[in-house]
């Protein structure tokens, strides 16, 4: 029997878990879902929801407040394209600082339960909690972030390999997670700075900790010699 529901764990022919959020870290249905969401209190990945501004959806926005119909509105794809690389690499920076990166992935979905999700996969989950605890309530692009640690661990298993292939039928409101594609070259180049500014934040907190322990030794010196003249 043991063996048989951990087979069947986060499949669909589990009526307990919600397979979905154990592939994805998101359901459609959120909180009112029939099945049991089992939220993590660790993991390698944490997931800051709704962060991504997706082009499509701004777009709707403004023909929104302008008074016009948000049907067939038109997106600069050139345009989009570039402030979305700017801001993969400016999130890259920031999320480096707690630790190395395995996986960031920025979703293209548009379904209200994913869209601009971003998923960062550190390599320990250490870096991911102090991410977490960091980024958690502070703002970015004037949006708050609300951050918390994902089940998903292997990509593999909740990217939709139709967008991969650029044949999925359902567009943005595919269940499965629509990862916006990254220059391989442009990863290498920031993880390589991000590896740079490691190292030399290393560096200096080695040289104030020499400095710390110089400083401590001299106090200590000091002391010594001032009860050893008031003997």
């Amino acid at each position: 029997m043991a063996r048989h529901l951990a087979r069947i764990h986060g499949t669909e022919e589990d009526k307990v878990n919600c397979p979905f959020y154990f592939k994805i870290g998101a359901c459609r249905h959120a909180d009112r879902c029939s099945r049991i969401h089992h939220r993590p209190a660790f993991s390698q990945t944490i997931l800051i929801k709704h962060i991504y501004r997706h082009p499509t959806r701004e777009a709707e926005l403004q023909a929104a407040r302008e008074g016009r119909s948000v049907d067939g509105v038109e997106v600069d794809q050139a345009k989009a394209r570039e402030d979305f690389l700017v801001f993969f690499e400016g999130f890259y920076e920031e999320l480096s600082k707690f630790g190395r990166l395995e996986a960031l992935h920025v979703c293209d979905n548009l379904g209200d339960h994913m869209i601009g999700h971003v998923y960062a996969k550190f390599s320990e989950e250490e870096e991911a909690a102090d991410a977490l605890n960091v980024m958690n309530g502070r703002y970015y692009n004037g949006r708050k972030m609300e951050v918390e640690f994902s089940p998903v661990t292997d990509f593999r298993e909740a990217r939709c390999r139709d967008f991969d292939e650029d044949t999925c039928r359902r567009g943005g409101f595919c269940n499965f997670m629509h990862i916006k594609p990254v220059p391989l070259c442009l990863v290498r180049d920031i993880e390589e700075d991000a590896e740079d500014e490691r190292r030399r934040e290393e560096m200096e907190r080695i040289e104030r900790r020499r400095k710390d322990d110089r400083r401590s030794r001299h106090r200590k010196e000091r002391a010594k010699e001032g009860g050893g003249s008031g003997g």
